[in-house]
């Protein structure tokens, strides 16, 4: 599954979990760490682990960015939130620098199958190949906020282009969908749109939200348009004439397995959008 967009809500806002439950969002993600201030997030993931014992709460994916892991918090989160494995998609992992930091870290906790390493540091992204490769990883995250003070740069898109295709293209190697930093211009829909589109056209397969009124822009950006997916049925019905493979002319492209691979692969995220 690719998860488009991608609602935070803090851990100590838990009593607007409704809003997030009933907006178009793929997936919720539940905020122990950045988002929720420090003197809170005891009780936000006391509050967490009440809804979890109810279960069948989320009825959306659900992901929980934890405390950093080598630290007591974020030990102390994970520990708690283990026995509910079962109704959690994955844990977003902050402060993830290597791959010997996972290597340390995987032994010590639940989760197998189920770590998103949250890119968001130099050290990082110049690992990010390896982080990618580490058994259990299935997505990254790139954190653009925390990354941008890590260099002294300016928070802006040209400044973290190559940390983005960095992190795309880790992803791409190892099969992992990626989830896009929020855009943290809530009233600048112009400028979530342009931004959503961009990070699409690099490889991401998804995007963070920090408001719901962000999430329906989000996922028209990473929706196929209707003219998209019909010349990518037009290709594809053209190629499939030849049985033996090899390159066929359509609409004066030449269209060979690659170029028909990525025309499926428009498909299936416009089939996702009509099954959800």
């Amino acid at each position: 599954m690719r998860y488009k967009s991608n609602l935070f809500i803090p851990g100590h806002t838990l009593d607007r979990l409704d809003r997030g439950l009933n907006s178009n969002a793929s997936a919720l993600i539940i905020d122990l760490e950045d988002g929720c201030p420090e003197d809170k997030k005891i009780e936000a993931r006391e509050e967490l682990i009440a809804l979890l014992k109810k279960g069948k709460v989320f009825t959306k994916p659900l992901f929980i960015r934890v405390n950093d892991a080598m630290n007591e918090n974020g030990r102390q989160d994970i520990d708690a939130i283990s026995d509910y494995e079962d109704q959690i998609e994955a844990i977003i992992l902050p402060k993830t620098q290597s791959f010997d930091f996972l290597a340390t870290l995987a032994p010590m906790i639940a989760f197998e199958n189920k770590l998103v390493p949250l890119i968001e540091t130099p050290r990082a992204v110049d690992t990010v190949t390896q982080i990618a490769a580490f058994k259990g990883v299935i997505g990254l995250f790139f954190g653009a906020a925390d990354f941008s003070a890590g260099m002294g740069s300016k928070l802006a898109w040209e400044p973290l282009l190559y940390a983005r295709h960095k992190v795309a293209l880790a992803a791409a190697m190892y099969n992992l969908f990626t989830i896009d930093a929020p855009f943290f211009y809530i009233d600048d829909e112009d400028g979530l749109k342009k931004e959503a589109e961009a990070v699409k056209n690099l490889g991401f397969t998804g995007k963070a939200a920090i408001h719901p009124s962000q999430i329906d822009f989000i996922n028209e950006a990473f929706e196929p348009t209707k003219e998209e997916k019909e010349e990518a049925k037009r290709v594809l019905e053209e190629y499939q004439k030849m049985d033996g493979g090899g390159a066929i002319k359509v609409d004066g492209q030449m269209i060979d397995e690659p170029i028909a691979e990525a025309m499926r692969l428009k498909l299936s995220l416009g089939d996702e959008e009509e099954e959800s």
